[in-house]
């Protein structure tokens, strides 16, 4: 399931950035608004809209975890 963070930045422009985890988009969330950022949230793939204060209602999934080959 792909997860889209929005948020805009201190001089007002708006960006959004895709996740393919529920942590993924939490931690990016966390980032940018660590950064200064506001209007932060989370959609997932219907649209549904999670704000900071309720992040811990998005979906988990007990997707297996894909280990990646050494470099």
């Amino acid at each position: 399931m792909a997860f889209t963070i929005h948020a805009d930045r201190p001089n007002g422009d708006h960006s959004k950035f895709i996740r393919s985890t529920v942590v993924g988009a939490v931690f990016k969330a966390a980032d940018l608004m660590g950064n200064g950022w506001t209007g932060v949230h989370i959609c997932d793939e219907t649209n549904q809209i999670y704000w900071p204060d309720r992040f811990d209602q998005l979906p988990v999934t007990s997707e297996p975890h894909v280990q990646r080959p050494p470099r």
